[in-house]
């Protein structure tokens, strides 16, 4: 949400900031303190895509497939971006 936040506010650097700080948020030593990691996920993944970092975005959406494969919202996700990538 600070990312989305700081964006319309047009604050590119506190966006970037609030993307490294989930980021890092979300490694392995969180990963037990979180209930719902795919949906970090998809959300990182959304950022990355929001970026125009294509490849970084399939990196999270298909982590997060990883963890829960059906029912996931990455699953929508990966196929918009693999049309955007080989349109």
């Amino acid at each position: 949400m600070q990312y989305i936040t700081y964006g319309g506010l047009g604050e590119r650097d506190k966006q970037l900031h609030a993307m490294e700080v989930f980021e890092a948020y979300i490694d392995i030593r969180n990963q037990l303190n979180l209930y719902h990691l795919e949906t970090a996920l998809n959300l990182l993944g959304h950022c990355y895509e929001m970026e125009g970092d294509y490849a970084g975005a399939l990196h999270y959406y298909e982590w997060s497939l990883r963890c829960l494969r059906t029912n996931n919202a990455a699953n929508w996700h990966v196929l918009r971006i693999m049309r955007l990538i080989s349109g």
